[in-house]
């Protein structure tokens, strides 16, 4: 007997509709599955044999055919384990479900248990968008299940329970809550009073295991860096020698950031669940990722057997750090070009392409030499005479044209760490650095980082002492034509902390100070 019922499989980040065919037939005992299955899924014949056994089902002996339509598509993962034994019940006659068109998600393990799969959130969106609107999730996967709207979507603890559901009986305490529509969060101003947004503020910056700013001594140019980068998206790099406070305070980043809106938040949240996070409403703080310097290129860009995301992709929407530089591999760190200038990474792997979001921010650290004291009054740099120029040279010249803000942070004299606390908490900051994003976001609708040419140059709104000005100061460090932008882009998130439409030559000469990579590591060098 021939049975169907529909699920979906993952490509890159979205969902796509599979309907599962299963034909129980008289003839030799067999079980074959035909549709570019890969191996996780042929597999599935020893998952959903041991299932069904001891799920208190009979397994056929008979010939089982599964075909996984379209067959054209590659199929992967073990989200479809749970269709195909509710097929082969169908087919056997086991189970006879109720009208209409059922989906199934997930993963069995040999006693009859749902476990969860990655990517249940866009695989859930792809069946709504076919018409599909009753399904059958894992019970951890319930709450990825209804973020899509107008899905009735059940949660099953077991294969047991799915059979149940199909059938038409109610699993007490088993399905899912009704499906939410997301409310649009209301714009700066609407709704809200300014002590409310800094409650939220507030809110938003106490997170846990993460220092705050507070905690770092001294390194006034480098808090006022990573304040300007944060608020207008720029790349940032800090540099100095070993214990200077470059790592501590590129972690306090999470507490500076404001929360993700309703557009994001989704995106981040489609993300968290093909990494495999589960994640149980939407993901509202902002991505801060920080992978060791031993990361591979697939780990960083993505890849890997079933076109997983990396790095750069789990980024998404908020901040990449890469502590130690230099150490990463010159291939991976070339592979960053790409994303940080287009906002995306395309993985191309045989037979199969995906397209993921990479709208990160790049924050980095590094030593200027292996022993980290090349140039410092306070200790002598061991290294031979080549070495450093070696080292920082591991860092290409085009990545450095695309880093907007470079800040040296020498070693903190000692009286300031052990001193009373006397700096800005975070929660002030982070309030800037939310007015100012709205700013941009109500002026051109994206964050300064991201702005080039004419845009560029019609929002800084230059009078002719101000062109003269950034003129002088472009032809003062021999910039390029991406050097120039990096001045006017900076620029431009220094008026806007300051609450000004017009770029005016002050800012300019501040964005000056974080001038340009290659004359700061020229004269490091030289040292």
């Amino acid at each position: 007997m021939l049975a169907t019922v529909f699920s979906a499989t993952l490509s890159g980040l979205e969902g796509r509709v599979v309907r599962v065919e299963v034909d129980v037939a008289p003839g030799l005992p067999g079980f074959t599955i035909v549709g570019l299955p890969d191996a996780a899924l042929q597999e599935a014949r020893e998952r959903v044999r041991g299932a069904i056994r001891n799920s208190g089902f009979e397994y056929p002996p008979r010939r089982i055919t599964v075909n996984l339509a379209p067959a054209d598509v590659p199929k992967q993962g073990a989200s479809l384990d749970l269709p195909i034994a509710v097929g082969v019940l169908l087919g056997s006659e086991q189970v006879h479900g109720s009208a209409g068109p059922w989906a199934l998600l997930g993963e069995l393990s040999l006693g009859g248990e749902i476990r969860p799969a990655p990517g249940i959130l866009p695989m859930v969106a792809a069946l709504a968008a076919a018409g599909i609107r009753r399904l059958v999730v894992p019970e951890a996967a319930a709450g990825e299940a209804r973020l899509v709207p107008d899905v009735a979507a059940l949660a099953a603890p077991s294969l047991r329970a799915a059979t149940d559901v199909l059938r038409g009986r109610r699993v007490r305490g088993r399905s899912a809550p009704p499906s939410v529509d997301l409310a649009p969060l209301p714009a700066a101003g609407e709704g809200e009073s300014r002590s409310a947004r800094l409650a939220a503020v507030e809110a938003a910056s106490v997170v846990p295991d993460v220092p705050d700013l507070g905690e770092v001594r001294g390194q006034h140019e480098a808090r006022r860096a990573l304040e300007i980068a944060l608020a207008g998206g720029h790349g940032l790099l800090l540099w100095g020698p070993p214990g200077s406070g470059k790592t501590l305070l590129a972690r306090t980043i999470p507490t500076l950031l404001p929360p993700l809106d309703d557009q994001e938040a989704l995106a981040a949240t489609i993300v968290a669940s093909v990494a495999g996070a589960a994640p149980s409403g939407l993901v509202r703080r902002r991505p801060f990722r920080a992978p060791h310097h031993t990361t591979s290129y697939a780990g960083m860009v993505g890849g890997g057997p079933r076109l997983a995301p990396g790095e750069v992709t789990l980024a998404d929407g908020g901040v990449l750090f890469l502590d130690e530089l230099p150490e990463f591999g010159r291939d991976v760190l070339e592979a960053l070009r790409q994303p940080l200038e287009e906002g995306s990474v395309t993985v191309v792997r045989v037979g199969r392409a995906a397209t993921f979001p990479a709208r990160f921010q790049l924050v980095a650290a590094m030593n200027p030499c292996p022993c980290g004291w090349h140039g410092s009054d306070e200790s002598r740099c061991v290294c031979p005479e080549p070495v450093p120029r070696r080292y920082l040279a591991r860092v290409s010249g085009p990545l450095r044209d695309r880093i907007d803000l470079w800040v040296m942070m020498p070693r903190v004299a000692a009286g300031e760490i052990v001193g009373p606390v006397g700096s800005e908490r975070s929660v002030a900051v982070a309030a800037r650095v939310a007015a100012a994003r709205r700013r941009q976001a109500g002026r051109q609708g994206r964050l300064n980082g991201r702005l080039r040419g004419n845009a560029l140059r019609r929002f800084c709104r230059l009078d002719p002492a101000s062109s003269s000005r950034a003129v002088t100061l472009a032809e003062l460090d021999a910039q390029t034509a991406r050097g120039t932008e990096r001045l006017l882009r900076v620029a431009r998130t220094i008026a806007d902390l300051a609450g000004s439409d017009a770029v005016d030559a002050s800012h300019l000469d501040e964005a000056a100070r974080f001038r340009s990579p290659a004359s700061r590591l020229d004269r490091a060098i030289a040292v």
